[in-house]
């Protein structure tokens, strides 16, 4: 590219950009500081967190290497390559994502970012598109210096959206932004987009992350463990990593229900703590989303549709937030997909819904009995 064409590393002020007269209806939102993207476990808003640090291991080596590298082109003058990182759900892709993109701040301070789902971005889209401002929105991305777009698979079937993702790509290519995207599957594996666009991802750095085995899971488990201020026995560490294979969001999810089994029978997690609970999981059936819904109500005393509805009264908010913890802890569902299944939520509510039942279960005494009670019966369901 002509030097001519090549960007300040001071970068342009977003007061002067074209965001700030787009109408409030389809603005998106600039220059976000690191701690403030949406994340599944949005920070305080009182006091600023940096976004954790993923644990590098075999499964996500070279997604690693890639996002903590981001950056460096640009520091010496050369074309930053797109990110294609993909994987199965609860592996870690955005925490991977959140942490590169702090990588790319510590380099370039005053960088404008965004990061946001393809759901948001298709809703975004058509919210600017009722506007008859597209060519606003547009410019808006256009100007950013690092752009990423998380869960892109929920762009199949939209190819108006698809075309203006595409124009956006070029768009940013020309002004020497930064891009990556996550989805499901490589860009060979993602189903009902245009060849363009396809090769617009694989013309870039294309990483792959996987479930991680066992000896992963035990170093996971120890940094969980640690960050917690949990304490485990080795034999239950290892016999968990050994014989419970799931995510490392999972495994989160296994430590917050043996701490509240250690509690509540007030022993400590040792190895028969382990095979107990394990015993206990596997008895569990195929469950649904609404399986678990409709549990959650009959526990509260609720109506499953107003559970389920947009509805945001605190007789119903609560409820709803245990039903969507469940859902992720007992299913493994993504954060979109149990947004959408309760009223149409976004990730970043689910994300919080889930964060504020965590630290519940730690610290209210009827909580976790309660929890324990809707387990149980869905249990007797098989």
């Amino acid at each position: 590219m002509p030097t001519s064409t090549r960007r300040s590393e001071s970068y342009r002020k977003p007061s002067s950009g074209c965001a700030a007269r787009m109408p409030p209806s389809s603005a998106v939102k600039l220059s976000q500081p690191a701690e403030r993207l949406p994340v599944a476990h949005p920070p305080s808003s009182k006091q600023s967190a940096p976004p954790e640090i993923p644990l590098r291991i075999p499964e996500n080596d070279e997604a690693y290497t890639a996002f903590a590298n981001w950056g460096l082109a640009r520091e010496e003058g050369e074309e930053e390559p797109v990110i294609f990182l993909s994987g199965p759900a609860g592996c870690g892709k955005s925490l991977l994502v959140r942490w590169g993109v702090q990588q790319f701040l510590n380099r370039h301070r005053k960088a404008r970012t965004l990061v946001l789902t393809a759901a948001e971005f298709a809703a975004q889209l058509a919210d600017a598109s009722s506007q008859q401002t597209i060519p606003l929105f547009q410019a808006a991305l256009r100007d950013l210096d690092l752009l990423v777009i998380e869960d892109l698979q929920a762009l199949q079937g939209r190819p108006e959206t698809q075309v203006q993702l595409l124009h956006l790509m070029i768009a940013l290519r020309e002004h020497e932004g930064a891009m990556a995207f996550t989805a499901n599957s490589p860009p060979g594996g993602l189903t009902g987009f245009p060849p363009r666009l396809i090769s617009r991802f694989r013309g870039g750095i294309t990483v792959r992350i996987t479930a991680p085995a066992a000896e992963s899971r035990l170093k996971l488990l120890v940094q969980l463990a640690r960050g917690r201020k949990l304490r485990l026995s080795r034999e239950a560490l290892i016999h968990l990593a050994n014989e419970f294979p799931v995510t490392p969001r999972e495994l989160g999810g296994v430590l917050t229900r043996l701490e509240s089994m250690s509690r509540q029978h007030r022993r400590p997690i040792d190895l028969e703590l382990v095979r107990r609970y394990l015993d206990r999981e596997a008895s569990l059936p195929n469950l649904t989303l609404p399986d678990i819904a409709r549990e959650v109500a009959a526990e509260f005393g609720l109506k499953l549709t107003d559970l389920r509805s947009s509805r945001r009264t605190r007789e119903l908010a609560f409820p709803r937030q245990v039903a969507m913890w469940l859902s992720r802890q007992l299913l493994g569902e993504s954060l979109l997909s149990v947004g959408r299944f309760y009223g149409g939520r976004d990730h970043t509510t689910v994300g919080h819904a889930c964060q504020r039942v965590t630290e519940l279960l730690a610290s209210d005494g009827e909580l976790p009995s309660r929890v324990e009670r809707i387990r149980r019966r869905l249990r007797q369901e098989s």
